[in-house]
């Protein structure tokens, strides 16, 4: 039963990023809000009798799921449902029933890999140790990164070796030592370089995931203690608000555009006022030095008057044409654009940081299980070429 524990263990991984991926940004980019798994009375049974130890009485309900249920869960739920059906068939010996709940099983579905383990189980029990090896053989083939598939080659080796097939167990080994060697080497390179979790970690889960990359988001996905869920939600929910942003600063970027071009337009008329300005000014303050020795200068008095109603005119052309500011709204929401990305890039590092702490954490023990699972393989050859020599 160790492999439907592992199914139904997985298959809380699988709903909770579900709800994680739904996680729509709203207009203004501010607040974000997600979507929860909607289960039904008949999801929430099968859901509570997967969690629950396996017993016969859950069979009815198991086998009345996949033929009636219509809910968008049922190609996860349908999937384990079956899963702890065959299972609970393989303890009591039905292997003909395990097997035909097996066979439906989705290929890329998140229980696969427990499928396929359990239809090698159910072939060893009937004795059919060839088929079970060339299942073994197959998983890993398919699932090189998952560690129960690599796991199932030693098994496989180990048997042809116990039945003193040497030429067959060999290979097999070698297989299995390889497999776990390249996903030591991979593990490695997230250890060296772990921002190459987070693009795997924001998208979807996939529990038949051939890379090592995905089956260790997976084992930090499980471990609640890590908090990667959260820092998962925090992540595609900043990433999404990001996105929100980079079009928001598109269109603010084209409204400043559009105010720097009727500025341009109207440079050479503001310059020309400008210096027109300048020089009435200047006229201005001539006459009025004039003026203060000769007040009695009636045709400089004229010429005073028309200069201050000239200078008032180009005082309102001026301003007619604008200034070169921005306007203070797009002044606001230059600032505000600026603020909220300073604030969703702190959230993205800090999340971040969440998923280093985890990795931190579970990189370590899924190292140590493929330097123990090497350790038996490495005995098992071991043990072959001895008996051979």
């Amino acid at each position: 039963m160790r492999a439907i524990t592992l199914a139904v263990s997985f298959l809380f991984g699988t709903l909770l990023p579900t709800t994680l991926q739904a996680a729509p940004v709203d207009v203004d980019c501010r607040a974000s809000t997600s979507r929860t798994v909607v289960l039904s009375t008949r999801d929430q049974q099968v859901l509570e009798a997967l969690g629950a130890h396996a017993s016969n009485s859950h069979t009815p309900a198991l086998i009345r799921y996949n033929d009636l249920a219509g809910s968008i869960n049922k190609p996860i739920l349908g999937n384990y449902s079956r899963l702890r059906l065959a299972a609970m068939a393989l303890r009591d010996g039905d292997t003909d029933f395990a097997r035909q709940q097996l066979s439906q099983v989705e290929q890329n579905s998140p229980a696969a890999v427990d499928a396929a383990l359990l239809l090698a189980e159910s072939y060893r029990r009937d004795g059919d140790r060839e088929r079970a090896r060339t299942w073994f053989v197959r998983i890993a083939a398919r699932f090189p990164g998952n560690p129960r598939a690599v796991s199932g080659l030693v098994l496989a080796g180990d048997d042809w070796r116990k039945q003193g097939a040497i030429e067959q167990a060999l290979p097999v080994y070698n297989l299995a030592l390889n497999k776990m060697a390249e996903n030591m080497k991979a593990l490695q390179t997230l250890a060296d370089d772990p921002d190459r979790l987070y693009r795997s970690l924001t998208n979807s889960v996939a529990g038949n995931s051939t890379t090592v990359m995905d089956q260790l988001v997976l084992a930090m996905v499980r471990d609640r203690d890590s908090q990667v869920l959260d820092a998962t939600r925090k992540l595609i929910n900043a990433s999404n608000v990001r996105k929100c942003l980079n079009e928001q600063e598109k269109s603010l970027h084209n409204a400043i555009q559009h105010a720097t071009a009727r500025d341009l337009s109207n440079a050479a008329f503001r310059t020309a006022a400008q210096r027109e300005k300048t020089a009435t000014e200047q006229e201005i303050a001539d006459l009025q030095r004039v003026l203060a020795n000769a007040p009695d200068a009636e045709d400089l008095q004229v010429r005073l008057t028309e200069a201050r109603d000239r200078l008032q005119r180009i005082n309102e052309r001026l301003e007619r044409l604008g200034s070169t500011a921005l306007p203070p709204a797009l002044e606001e929401r230059k600032r505000q654009m600026l603020e909220d990305k300073q604030r969703v890039e702190t959230e993205i590092e800090d999340a971040r940081q969440q998923v280093r702490q985890a990795l931190k954490a579970q990189l370590p023990e899924l190292q140590r299980f493929y330097r123990n699972l090497a350790g038996e393989a490495q005995l098992g050859k071991a043990q072959l070429l001895q008996a051979r020599g």
